[in-house]
């Protein structure tokens, strides 16, 4: 029987594999101990981290404590290779309400699922567990003898109930929801960078995110070395891109995507290796869902998510 899978990838391979050269590789950029090291591999060593979506409780089937990477992520990485495959092959694609989901679904994720951000999401759904008021509830059903609050109640029966209660929360919500369909909603455009000098660069935080819910809203995010996928939400920032040169739109888009890396940064090859290395994490965002943002998004899907 094959075993449960360990090596989760937050850059997921299908995506790499969009800047692999002609063996087969990519050049893998990580920072090691405040260093960055640079080594030439196949796409199945860089971009990961074992366990790094393992269910927190130590004494579990392994097969139930790897769901959310066999079973959630897996799924949506799958998707997202097809939409991917479609939205570089086919201009028709950019209409196309299945593609668009997968993909919308895929881009979110990307926002989430990092070593770096998984970290802070996961301490902020567990402080949203510890604040939520039950304690009513609680006071009805106490007998004498048990804790004073529901928190602590619960973690008696269980000390590690707020961890896993917050990793069930980041399960629950990794699919779609209001802030996927709003990215739905938005005109999309694939702009051809071939032109350029370099490539466009792949990192563990490839997604640019401007405030959704603005006029100013926009993501920008590549698809490979040459495409560059653009959704903004009036005419005034697709004016803006559309004028934009090749060479110039490269160069700002690599420098953000760079500079937000926190684990990984993905190139076609070494010729951008000064450019890199000097940028590499030097301007990294905070968890995407902090404790603010995560009351106004995928745990309270009444409202988007108006801030990054």
């Amino acid at each position: 029987m094959q075993n449960p899978p360990r090596r989760h990838h937050y850059i997921p391979e299908f995506y790499q594999r969009k800047w692999i050269g002609e063996d087969k590789q990519v050049e893998r950029y990580e920072r090691i101990n405040g260093a960055v090291i640079r080594r030439r591999v196949f796409p199945s060593a860089a971009g990961f981290q074992e366990d790094l979506y393992r269910h927190p409780r130590a004494e579990m089937d392994e097969w139930d404590a790897q769901a959310l990477e066999w079973a959630i992520f897996k799924k949506i990485d799958d998707a997202g290779a097809s939409a991917l495959e479609a939205l570089i092959s086919d201009q028709a694609a950019l209409r196309d309400n299945v593609v668009r989901s997968n993909w919308a679904v895929f881009l979110r994720t990307m926002l989430m699922r990092t070593p770096y951000q998984m970290t802070g999401v996961l301490a902020s759904l567990e402080q949203i567990w510890r604040n939520t008021d039950i304690s009513q509830k609680y006071a009805s059903m106490r007998k004498p003898g048990m804790p004073e609050t529901a928190t602590e109640f619960l973690e008696m029966l269980n000390p590690d109930e707020a961890k896993e209660s917050a990793f069930r929360m980041f399960a629950d919500a990794i699919g779609s929801d209001r802030t996927t369909r709003h990215i739905m909603k938005l005109p999309w455009k694939i702009f051809d960078c071939s032109t350029a000098d370099h490539g466009l660069l792949l990192s563990d935080h490839p997604v640019v995110l401007v405030p959704l819910e603005t006029n100013d809203g926009h993501i920008a995010m590549p698809l490979s070395p040459t495409k560059l996928l653009i959704a903004a939400a009036n005419d005034r920032i697709k004016a803006i891109a559309d004028s934009l040169q090749p060479k110039l739109t490269v160069r700002i888009m690599n420098k953000l995507v760079v500079q937000r890396a926190q684990h990984c940064v993905i190139a076609r090859n070494k010729a951008q290796d000064f450019f890199i290395n000097k940028h590499f994490g030097t301007n990294p965002i905070p968890p995407f869902l902090s404790p603010k943002a995560l009351e106004r998004s995928a745990f309270a899907p009444k409202t988007a998510i108006s801030s990054q």
